[in-house]
């Protein structure tokens, strides 16, 4: 099932890595302050499933999501061990629903359920790693899902909206012959 990566592609996937962390980098400082959960994903939603998208349609190869974001929980890792567990985990949901659903990502729904789903399962596994290390502070949040739910409603929102820019975008490169699988 899993194929062998080339080694331009791994190359491609880990630019790809550093562009999200750029935007993440340059967007998250802007939100950081707000004690809302799940703002830390909303913010960089948008350009997070373009470029997986781009990605994916790049390497269509199950295991292509969960290389880009274990380069992107690499780095977290530095910062702390939550951010790679939930970067992780959430890449590797992403990956297995979208392949259970497809089976591979040969079809561009399966590209867009993949690009888009990863930033929601971002908030979701936050808040539940939160509740087993945070404790009392996310059950205050828990305790009020008005405040999360409209956040991770708007996370899906814009994360899908910017994996089918993605999408078009990769068509358009395609044509252009710049994007070559």
């Amino acid at each position: 099932m899993f194929a062998r990566f080339a080694l331009r592609d791994v190359v491609f996937l880990a630019v790809v890595a550093a562009c999200l962390l750029a935007v993440s980098f340059l967007v998250v400082p802007l939100v950081i302050a707000l004690p809302i959960p799940g703002i830390r994903s909303l913010a960089p939603s948008l350009f997070y499933g373009l470029l997986l998208a781009v990605a994916l349609l790049k390497v269509r190869q199950p295991g292509t999501l969960v290389i880009v974001v274990f380069f992107v929980g690499l780095v977290l890792l530095m910062m702390s061990w939550v951010m790679f567990a939930t970067n992780v985990i959430a890449g590797v949901l992403a990956e297995l629903i979208a392949l259970a659903v497809f089976r591979s990502y040969q079809r561009t729904n399966a590209v867009l359920l993949a690009a888009g789903l990863y930033m929601p399962l971002t908030a979701l596994v936050s808040l539940g790693i939160g509740t087993v290390v945070g404790g009392p502070t996310i059950a205050h949040f828990l305790a009020n899902p008005w405040v999360f739910v409209p956040v991770l409603g708007g996370t899906a929102l814009l994360s899908f909206t910017g994996a089918w820019m993605g999408l078009r975008l990769g068509q358009e490169l395609r044509v252009a012959g710049v994007l070559r699988a």
